[in-house]
């Protein structure tokens, strides 16, 4: 064969193109990105169609006759989205033909009345109600893969499906009877129908153009049902006998259901943050030294924190314990226990196949015995770790380690299931293992020895794959209050306010806060002084010259008077007429100056 530069084309374009559309990783299935198209440029642009099975004859026609191939790796899958979508797919049935093939007896027992000497069986069956089977796990199986087959032709223009999972089912329920068209006839009595609560999931790779949400899938989902509803019903009679008196199947979004109110008062509408993701027991786990495995959160969901977690295993005595996490994708990690933090490690008791086992929460301390000697050792409690909303995803490694065995002297066993698909048995081909409005958990691969080894082929003898976590979480849905939809990490901070206060901090008083003054007194307060104040220096100047001028009077008697003198005054005959006076006027003067300093 010659090669020419023409021929090489579709090899450059793939190589470039490879670089440019993130390709499969090396520990992905390939049939994962087989896609449909008239070359593999095309295949790689539009990722109509999928082809996991490699053939070209699962590749549709185009309307002009001309043929689609299937192209291995076209770069398709890891651009793709996820959609996820919750309705009620009710199936009605001819009411006398599933009963008469399909249904179950409740009886009911009394006891009847009678002699108290009677030693007879007293006991009669006064109640046998029948009531529809319902479906069991082979039944719920042909109803999947019934409807992923018949719908999967009406979404491969669009959306490309996952998964659809049963959930819960019941005969009747009156809240989906209320939201059908009255042309379905829910009530009348000769039709019998199961109502099946199912979790659909897709994959559609957004652009330009198209771009889906959550209820668009539903809403495909629905009308496409409808559109096929002909072809499903003799699908399903043919899948299982269990839908052999089936008559119709439709389906309704759960978010449209209004359950009838009970008599009782209802609990409290709200959810506690607190919540418990479980997964069922397993009845017939496997089992080895680990597990590796990832939990995600739903498109759209906030971030939550994960705080503790629960096992299952087989052993009924002490044994040790290693969890160690990351967050994105364990693959192509596998071994690399430097990449992982550790966030609980300590030693616990098993309690067998049925129970749980709690990882302890707070740091302590245990004890191994190595032949006469015992040494102390430390352990780390739980450290709680987050997973990013909207997608976000967190890898886990739990495994037991070596310190204590069995009798046998082989490892004590962590408990996980078997494949969902045990088609996909050795592959790496990892399915949703169970899911709520916070949570996904995945597939992962069980590990059988520590320290786990390497595996970069895929090809280690040491593995199992896929395998289903059998694991229980304790989480805060809403670690980020008030923002309660927050998808990122940490939480934003938040200040906190201080209520106003509804009255004065302070009480009023009663009374003024300063002391009353004192009532005014009538009587002076200090006793007068003799000493003149400078207030009354003037009238003090006066007062000093009155009272030289009466003792200069003093020392002039007996002395001989001017002759200007008045002769009609006093004689100085001894009679003491002078004296008197001046001791008078002295008396007066003191007196003044006392009156003056007092009322001064």
């Amino acid at each position: 064969m010659r090669i020419t530069t023409l021929s090489l084309l579709p090899t450059i374009t793939y190589l470039f193109y490879s670089s440019v559309y993130a390709q499969l990783e090396l520990d992905q299935d390939p049939k994962l990105d087989r896609y449909c198209g008239f070359n593999w440029l095309e295949a790689n642009t539009y990722c109509r169609t999928a082809c996991p099975s490699g053939l070209d004859g699962d590749c549709p026609v185009s309307p002009s006759g001309r043929e689609q191939s299937c192209f291995q790796g076209a770069g398709c899958f890891n651009r793709m989205e996820t959609l996820s979508w919750t309705g009620v797919v009710a199936i009605l049935f001819d009411a006398d033909e599933h009963m008469k093939n399909h249904q179950v007896t409740i009886t009911t027992s009394t006891k009847a009345s009678g002699s108290e000497n009677d030693n007879e069986d007293n006991t009669a069956a006064n109640d046998v109600t029948p009531t529809a089977a319902l479906m069991n796990k082979k039944q719920e199986t042909a109803l999947e893969q019934t409807l992923i087959s018949t719908l999967q032709s009406l979404l491969n223009e669009k959306l490309y499906l996952a998964s659809l999972e049963v959930k819960t089912q019941s005969y009747d329920r009156p809240c989906v009877e209320a939201v059908f068209p009255a042309v379905w006839e829910r009530g009348d009595p000769s039709k019998l129908a199961l109502d099946v609560t199912m979790r659909m999931t897709a994959r559609y790779i957004p652009n330009s153009f198209t771009v889906y949400t959550d209820s668009d899938l539903g809403d495909v989902f629905i009308s496409g049902l409808g559109k096929v509803q002909a072809a499903t019903v003799s699908n399903l009679k043919n899948a299982n006998p269990f839908f052999n008196a089936m008559t119709g199947i439709a389906a309704v979004p759960e978010e449209d259901l209004a359950e009838s109110p009970s008599a009782m008062p209802s609990s409290s509408p709200t959810r506690d943050f607190d919540q418990v993701f479980q997964t069922k027991i397993d009845p017939t786990p496997t089992g080895s030294n680990g597990i590796i495995f990832s939990i995600k959160t739903p498109k759209g969901a906030p971030s939550v924190l994960i705080m503790g977690m629960k096992f299952i295993t087989n052993f009924e005595g002490v044994l040790e314990y290693e969890v160690y996490s990351k967050l994105g994708s364990w693959k192509n990690f596998v071994g690399r226990t430097s990449d992982f933090d550790l966030i609980a490690s300590g030693q616990v008791t098993g309690k067998g196949p049925k129970t749980w086992v709690d990882i302890i929460q707070g740091d302590h301390t245990g004890t191994i015995a190595d032949g006469n000697e015992t040494s102390t050792v430390n352990y780390v409690g739980w450290k709680n770790v987050h997973v990013l909303g909207d997608g976000g995803e967190r890898s886990f490694y739990f495994t037991t380690t070596k310190t204590f065995l069995n009798e046998d002297r082989t490892a004590i066993p962590i408990l996980f299931s078997s494949p969902l698909d045990s088609e996909a048995e050795t592959l790496r081909q990892y399915g949703m293992v169970s899911t709520n409005n916070e949570l996904e958990l995945y597939e992962g691969d069980g590990v059988l020895d520590y320290p786990w080894p390497t595996d970069p082929n895929g090809k280690s003898p040491y593995y199992r794959r896929p395998r289903g976590p059998i694991i229980a979480f304790n989480y805060d849905r809403a670690p980020c209050v008030p923002n309660v939809n927050f998808t990122g990490w940490p939480c934003p901070y938040v200040q906190r306010t201080r209520i106003p206060t509804r009255n004065p901090t302070r009480k009023p008083t009663k009374t003024p806060t300063r002391p009353p003054t004192r009532q005014p007194t009538w009587k002076p307060t200090l006793e007068p002084t003799f000493t003149p104040t400078a207030a009354i220096a003037s009238n003090a100047t006066k007062i000093a010259n009155m009272t030289i001028d009466n003792n200069q009077s003093d020392e002039m008697q007996g002395q001989e008077r001017p002759a200007d003198t008045d002769t009609s005054s006093p004689s100085k005959d001894g009679s003491g007429a002078t004296s008197t006076i001046f001791v008078a006027s002295k008396w007066h003067s003191t007196l003044f100056v006392s009156l003056l300093l007092a009322f001064t």
